[in-house]
């Protein structure tokens, strides 16, 4: 009786881990998946215009008339907005080549690629943080 009792634990405590072991496998795999809906090819592209030097804010710039190139019902279109450019490609538009974001003056034109549905906060002027920028390209003033 004992031994049964033994092995009925044994195999519960094994059919019981097993199971956890699968939960934490199916989890991180739809995680994975909900991040490759938004793939980051999928892209709206805007243009607007530097209002302040790169270098008067460490990391960010401050964009004015941020416009949709192909407008839709769900496009955001912004007349003021922070990007926080921490982790972002700063590019030159013609040449594809880095750029530093102190080098970018006020008046300079940018195409800035978002993912389709960015997060801003609800701050005066609204911030989009850096996961929701793929990439900017800098104009020649």
């Amino acid at each position: 009786m004992k031994k049964n009792l033994r092995l009925t634990v044994v195999l519960t405590i094994i059919l019981f881990l097993s199971g956890c072991r699968l939960v934490k496998k199916d989890s991180t795999s739809d995680s994975a998946h909900s991040f490759s809906g938004s793939s980051p090819t999928e892209s709206v592209e805007y243009n607007g215009t530097v209002k302040e030097d790169g270098i008067t804010n460490e990391q960010q710039l401050t964009v004015s008339n941020l416009k949709p190139v192909e407008a839709n019902e769900r496009s955001l279109s912004f007349d003021e907005v922070i990007l926080l450019t921490k982790e972002v490609p700063l590019l030159n538009a013609e040449t594809h080549e880095k750029v530093n974001v102190e080098d970018i003056k006020a008046g300079t034109s940018v195409t800035v690629f978002l993912i389709p549905e960015p997060i801003t906060t609800r701050s005066l002027p609204p911030q989009i943080p850096g996961n929701s920028i793929l990439k900017i390209l800098v104009s020649k003033k």
